[in-house]
């Protein structure tokens, strides 16, 4: 069997879709080294990988991410996403290809898996020409001819004046508002020893030997110019939780209301973004509206609303009608593997992009805002709830998840490689 290192970033959204691969993996008699945040050192050596600490100096430890880092609150966008490329990938690069190589001495790896943010693995495979595989827990982050750059949220265009649109925002990014982050990249690259690149995000793509993009092409963008290098896996989804102690007011789930789910997510947890305004756009409706993470926040609760820190969805999911959503790219295919309609109000991470996807797909309503309006989101509900076209989208997109088995095509590739 195989000697696998695997690396992601520390978050959960990076984590979780990781967990039941390596778990699987290591069933089948692969032995794993995992590097990753020591806050998910139980979880990690729960799987039967061995646990392998990030850099201290780029690991949270269990810290909110905006407050381990509190610039991220002042950005949006692009400009955000220049800040994860700069801290995680390009300045955390080299300390991490150093752990990688001092590992070596004890455990050399046939095969490198990471998820977008961690290159070490990636430098360490290109140096010593061994397969890695890009497991993409995020929307893929590919510049397209057919559509805007990642971060604008602005999806497939057909015009010739959208194309020369597209045309011009993809020179802007890269030669202009990237530049500095390409010639950081690009020194490290050097370092190395290695080949640099022209385009920040596709060439780093090219030069991973499989890219496995975790969604179905029913929610992506078409790409003409997609690499060939990029397979679609389909979402790495949590089950139900058998030992969920069901609160008191669960059976008001199978009353005759309308259910609707307000998710706030685990990295933009501020309430008062999308949970408050939508209390407040539902309070008196014949609705009966759940709001996760809420840790008690909300003074003076309405009667139809019911708030919990923490809800398996995989239990809660199914009695849901519609789910309104700051875009979590994990949170939006739970939801879809359920055949959930969306409301989506996405303006941080990547959270443009899969609002635009949402759109795009007719699963749901992308509000295009970070703080949308009471009036806003009540008007996008009932219309959500209304037109059945949005239900029979998200069904169809529910079908297209259940025919694909990722655990069988990661096993596959990885022992296709090794």
């Amino acid at each position: 069997m195989a000697k696998i290192l695997v690396a992601c970033a520390a978050a959960d959204g990076h984590v979780n879709p990781f967990l039941p691969v390596i778990t699987h993996l290591v069933n089948r008699g692969h032995e794993i080294v995992w590097l990753c945040g020591r806050a998910y050192r139980t979880k990690i050596e729960a799987s039967g990988a061995k646990f392998l600490g990030l850099p201290e100096e780029f690991d949270p430890k269990g810290m909110a991410l905006y407050d381990f880092k509190p610039e991220l609150k002042k950005l949006k966008g692009i400009a955000q996403i220049k800040f994860y490329i700069k801290t995680w990938c390009y300045d955390m690069a080299q300390p991490t290809l150093k752990i990688i190589e001092d590992l070596s001495i004890h455990f050399e790896p046939d095969l490198y898996i990471s998820d977008p943010m961690v290159y070490g693995p990636y430098l360490r495979a290109e140096q010593l020409n061994k397969p890695c595989i890009n497991l993409h827990v995020i929307p893929l982050s590919i510049f397209s001819k057919d559509h805007g750059p990642f971060g604008t949220g602005i999806g497939p265009v057909k015009s010739a004046m959208g194309r020369l649109r597209v045309r011009f925002l993809n020179f802007l990014v890269n030669e202009i508002l990237f530049r500095d982050l390409r010639k950081q990249g690009n020194a490290v690259l050097k370092d190395l020893g290695l080949k640099t690149e022209k385009n920040i995000f596709n060439d780093f793509l090219e030069r991973t030997t499989t890219v496995f993009a975790t969604t179905v092409p029913g929610l992506d963008y078409p790409r003409s110019d997609m690499p060939k290098n990029v397979k679609y896996l389909g979402p790495i989804l949590p089950e139900a939780k058998s030992d969920f102690v069901e609160p008191e007011w669960w059976h008001e789930l199978q009353d005759e209301r309308k259910v609707i789910l307000v998710n706030q997510g685990t990295i933009a947890t501020d309430i008062s973004e999308l949970i408050i305004p939508t209390v407040q756009a539902l309070k008196d409706e014949n609705v009966l509206l759940i709001a996760v993470p809420v840790k008690g926040e909300i003074a003076d609760l309405p009667k139809n609303v019911k708030v919990a820190e923490f809800i398996p969805f995989g239990n809660v999911l199914p009695y849901v009608d519609v789910m309104v959503t700051n875009a979590g790219f994990g949170a939006t295919h739970m939801a879809l593997a359920h055949g959930i309609p969306m409301v989506s109000s996405g303006g941080s991470e990547d959270k443009m992009e899969v609002s635009a996807m949402v759109a795009h797909a007719g699963c749901g309503i992308n509000l295009k805002k970070l703080r949308p309006s009471p009036k806003k989101i009540k008007a996008a509900v009932k219309l959500v709830l209304e037109d059945s076209n949005y239900r029979k989208n998200a069904e169809l997109l529910q079908a297209e998840i259940k025919s694909y088995n990722p655990l069988t095509l990661v096993t596959e590739e990885i022992e296709k490689l090794t």
